[in-house]
């Protein structure tokens, strides 16, 4: 069955309307995840392949790391996630965990210690050059940004576009953080799968599960 918001696919042209997209359904991805029907940028927005991939990167990326308008990570079945700062404070005290052990414990000791950090320096830093430990550091990266623990800052010019990440504790605005802490992990969890079945996401609560995970 085509969702509601497929209704309005390609007429995305400008940052603004982007940023009314993510607002609308609180938070969607980047780009469509196979063989599942969930709002996502790049198929809501306008123009060729070409022109959809570039605009919803450019429009992400301007919306969270420089305007902090948005929050962006890894969250909704690994994909990148774009969520609205309205919905920040629920995902946020929701998925927010402070254990990490092994490589993804490592890397948030040293930017604990060390402040913003880039890609290539967590890499050189923490031994993990070469092409055997990329996938061992990337799926770190990736589980630390599915626990709200660290979040990009700031992004190179291309052509590397390299990622400097800090803690997300410091990136989220302080009402956000009040917000977050004043809700317990039920009423996140509520107010998630609400705003699912409002926006005809899903259709039964139990399906929310399909992506969102375990924390459900």
């Amino acid at each position: 069955m085509r969702r509601g918001w497929l209704k309005i696919e390609s007429a995305i042209d400008s940052k603004a309307k982007a940023l009314d997209f993510i607002n609308k359904y609180g938070f969607v991805t980047l780009f469509p995840i196979r063989g599942k029907d969930f709002p996502n940028l790049y198929q809501a927005t306008k123009g060729n392949r070409e022109e959809k991939f570039g605009n919803a990167w450019e429009w992400a990326d301007q919306l969270s790391v420089e305007e902090r308008r948005i929050c962006y990570g890894k969250l909704i079945r690994g994909q990148v996630t774009l969520v609205s700062m309205e919905m920040l404070p629920y995902f946020y005290r929701l998925y927010r965990s402070e254990k990490s052990s092994g490589t993804p414990g490592k890397i948030l000791a040293f930017i604990k210690e060390n402040g913003p950090t880039s890609t290539t320096d967590l890499r050189e830093y923490l031994g993990l050059t070469g092409r055997n430990k990329k996938n061992e550091f990337v799926k770190a990266l990736d589980d630390l940004q599915m626990t709200f623990a660290i979040t990009v800052v700031s992004k190179g010019k291309p052509p590397r576009h390299t990622h400097t990440w800090d803690l997300t504790e410091k990136w989220t605005p302080k009402k956000s953080l009040r917000k977050a802490k004043s809700i317990n992990k039920e009423a996140a969890k509520t107010k998630i799968i609400e705003t699912l079945l409002e926006n005809h996401v899903v259709s039964k609560a139990e399906d929310a599960k399909i992506f969102l995970g375990p924390s459900l």
